[in-house]
């Protein structure tokens, strides 16, 4: 009996993985695709003449194409660049002893290469789009729930443990031995360059004479911040639909064979 309980979970969850996150990102590229851009003096008016009519707190859903800057320049903990935005990962990069069994059965000794996650940095403060039609700026809060937030990988270096002190990073930074060797530390970062050119879509509003951007309060509408082009990103997202459909069939599939073949 358990395993058609077992085997009707798995259809029912790959029947709803195979249907609905596709639709949804079907209905995320027709937003992307059909919505028109809005320069930002064109937003700050369109703002401004809805609150001059009496709709305070009104949002409007928006398109908008700019180059990345910051409300307080961050700078990346790695490199030490000056950057829009940052997410940064460090990594201990140790050999361990392992015993495994050669072709002919005799077990040996030898040394494997493992990476253990140590620590996760993001920056704070608003990152800012402006565009060439004025000196209007609009401000993300990149910490916002349901942000499709697209970075740039611009740092994926290992460094071995005798040269790390030359990192500033390193001065105060302590850690514990792994395995048999610390090699080094692997550090990677994401960020958004100044100066980056970026795409929008989101609801935008006035608080405090700024033009802020923030998730839609219709939940059907997408949220995104990406630092690729609106080609790019639809491709990115038929590929994500292709995935998820190819998965939900194999967890339907799944679930048929367990109802079939096991007692």
């Amino acid at each position: 009996m358990i395993q058609y309980i077992i085997g009707a979970i798995l259809i029912a969850v790959g029947v709803l993985v195979g249907i609905l996150i596709p639709m949804r990102i079907k209905n995320k590229n027709l937003e992307i695709r059909f919505i028109q851009t809005t320069p930002i003096a064109e937003l700050k008016e369109i703002l401004s003449g809805n609150i001059a009519a009496g709709l305070d707190g009104y949002r409007h859903f928006v398109e908008l194409k700019g180059i990345a800057g910051a409300e307080s320049v961050q700078k990346a903990p790695f490199s030490e660049k000056d950057v829009a935005y940052f997410n940064a990962d460090l990594y201990q990069v140790y050999e361990e002893t392992e015993a495994a069994k050669d072709d002919k059965g005799i077990i040996r000794q030898h040394l494997v290469r493992h990476e253990s996650h140590l620590t996760n940095q993001k920056s704070t403060g608003f990152i800012t789009i402006k565009d060439a039609q004025s000196d209007e700026k609009v401000y993300i809060d990149a910490a916002q729930s349901d942000l499709q937030l697209d970075t740039i990988k611009t740092l994926d270096k290992f460094e071995p443990v005798e040269r790390v002190q030359q990192h500033s990073f390193f001065g105060s930074f302590q850690y514990s031995p792994l395995g048999a060797k610390t090699l080094g530390f692997k550090m990677v970062e994401n960020t958004i360059p100044l100066g980056q050119a970026i795409y929008a879509l989101g609801d935008a509003w006035l608080e405090g004479g700024k033009i802020q951007m923030g998730k839609p309060i219709d939940k059907k509408k997408p949220f995104i911040l990406s630092s690729r082009n609106e080609t790019d990103i639809v491709s990115s997202n038929k590929s994500g639909a292709k995935v998820a459909l190819v998965f939900g069939i194999l967890l339907a599939i799944a679930g048929i064979l367990i109802m079939i073949f096991v007692n």
